[in-house]
């Protein structure tokens, strides 16, 4: 829990923004938090059992670990999020694993578990979900999808930060990166 409550200074900019993980100035984290959190996991590592919570943590704690966002380790996160999905098989945790899917192999490989994602009653309207899949589209070229993704995503975020993100994301499918 630690190693979560040490980020929200870097998760918003002034403006009151969204900053995705890998944009966020790392220097604006809680080290104390930090290294609360640290002590907790290695303490809860002492057992024999390994929970979801185990594994969770794990995935937060390579997080924090990391330097700066070209450092992070995102196969051993791929690797966690396989252990995560053992233990427990939900969506959420299936989209969270099909994010570290596309930072490892890229997003023509991820699009494949994200798409029965899109039919579970659970997440059919997450905007997140609908967001990762624009951003995998827009990564793969075909922007007029990637923004009917994130137009789906615009009609179902619950706030204004996450509207203005979603709008963001939007305009950028109209400029192709290689223009």
């Amino acid at each position: 829990m630690a190693l979560h409550a040490a980020r929200p200074p870097a998760r918003v900019d002034e403006a009151g923004d969204l900053v995705l993980l890998e944009d966020q100035d790392r220097a604006c984290w809680d080290r104390r938090l930090i290294a609360l959190g640290f002590d907790h996991f290695e303490r809860s590592m002492s057992g024999d059992d390994v929970s979801e919570y185990h594994v969770q943590a794990a995935i937060a704690a390579t997080h924090a670990r990391a330097a700066d966002p070209r450092s992070l380790d995102w196969p051993l996160i791929l690797s966690f999020y396989d252990q995560l999905i053992a233990l427990n098989a939900s969506p959420v945790v299936a989209l969270n694993r099909a994010v570290a899917v596309w930072k490892v192999r890229g997003p023509a490989e991820a699009l494949a578990p994200v798409e029965p994602l899109e039919r579970d009653p659970h997440l059919r309207h997450y905007h997140w979900l609908l967001a990762v899949r624009g951003g995998l589209l827009r990564d793969l070229g075909r922007h007029e999808d990637a923004a009917d993704g994130f137009r789906a995503a615009l009609e179902h975020a619950r706030c204004e930060p996450e509207r203005r993100f979603l709008r963001r994301r939007l305009e950028a499918c109209a400029i192709p990166k290689d223009a």
